[in-house]
């Protein structure tokens, strides 16, 4: 894992504050930084991709509200944004009590995790449960809390990630493994 400092360099300019947390922090959520949403334009479901480690950071930077705690490129290395001590916006109804992390993937089940991202995402887990507290029933997918539907396409999960390709029980058997 390649853990850069706490705040991208510039010119990126990630949200690097939140509002302080109210209630005690239970719960790690994980997401991709692909999925889908509706296009503005038609109106019809569009599918977009997970961009470079800076660009996903800029994106989600500059929205005047979500933010993230920590996001993973797929060589592992481990971005912070928002402080643990405070709330980033990226889950519906459950960001007050829970840690973000976004994986740099497209989300659709298709695109591969490489190692070094899931070793990465493995080890903050495990880092984050451990000082926190939270249990291997505390860590979730973003698709396990958000069932709201699309609004251009009801008939689709409006979040899915990190998708069907994230081996979510493999990376929970290394990140609660004992003696790790």
């Amino acid at each position: 894992m390649v853990l850069v400092g706490a705040l991208p360099a510039p010119p990126v300019s990630a949200r690097s504050h939140g509002p302080p947390r109210k209630v005690p922090i239970d719960m790690i959520v994980i997401h991709s930084t692909g999925g889908p949403t509706c296009d503005t334009a038609t109106g019809q479901p569009v599918w977009i991709k997970a961009g470079p480690l800076e660009d996903d950071l800029r994106i989600i930077g500059t929205h005047p509200v979500l933010g993230i705690h920590y996001m993973i490129d797929r060589d592992g290395t481990v971005r912070g944004s928002v402080p643990e001590d405070q709330v980033a916006y990226h889950v519906f109804t459950y960001s007050q009590r829970s840690i973000g992390i976004e994986l740099v993937n497209d989300g659709d089940g298709v695109d591969p995790f490489p190692e070094a991202q899931l070793q990465a995402v493995t080890a903050l887990i495990r880092d984050i449960a451990r000082r926190r507290g939270i249990s291997r029933e505390g860590v979730k997918r973003h698709s396990d809390l958000d069932r709201r539907r699309m609004s251009c396409d009801n008939s689709r999960p409006r979040k899915v990630d990190p998708g069907a390709a994230f081996p979510f029980n493999a990376v929970l058997e290394g990140a609660f493994r004992e003696g790790n």
